[in-house]
């Protein structure tokens, strides 16, 4: 079964910055993994004016475009958007996925921590660790933001012990 863990933390915390360094080291580890990043935003991957993204205008509810390096998916979601389960089931072939936001769903967390945002540090029941660029004094595992290989080691034995 694949393992979720989510990446969260307000904005400026780190967590793009993190994950970037986070899936470099794990890949070494020799963990196949996914990434589901949150948007707030009514994004868009497609390009105005391109076939796809004129079929998909047109009236297709799902569109792939595809090269003989990659495919991609869009889906229209207007009615019901998509929940993290349903994403995490668009994966194959992986150990981990990892989840950048989401901070509200109920599955294993690593809070990213910055003194200088200005914010109060949040985590939750679900929180497995904290990392950060300052000590905190508290009940759950805190680790240095920058120190990317305890990070991956923290996720590679979560991995592992369960």
């Amino acid at each position: 079964m694949t393992k979720i863990i989510g990446i969260c933390g307000y904005s400026g915390s780190g967590k793009t910055t993190l994950l970037k360094k986070l899936i470099a080291e794990l890949k070494v580890l020799n963990i196949r993994l996914a990434v589901i990043k949150h948007s707030h935003h009514n994004m868009d991957i497609d390009i105005p004016g391109k076939d796809s993204y004129e079929l998909r205008k047109a009236g297709a509810e799902q569109i792939i475009v595809a090269s003989d390096y990659r495919w991609a998916m869009v889906t229209e979601t207007p009615i019901n958007p998509p929940n993290l389960l349903t994403l995490t089931n668009q994966f194959s072939d992986v150990e981990l996925v990892l989840v950048e936001g989401f901070k509200e769903e109920a599955i294993p967390k690593i809070i990213c921590y910055r003194e200088e945002t200005g914010k109060a540090l949040f985590y939750d029941q679900h929180t497995i660790a904290i990392v950060s660029d300052t000590a905190l004094d508290i009940d759950i595992p805190v680790m240095d933001i920058n120190d990317i290989g305890t990070v991956a080691n923290f996720i590679k034995n979560r991995l592992i012990s369960e």
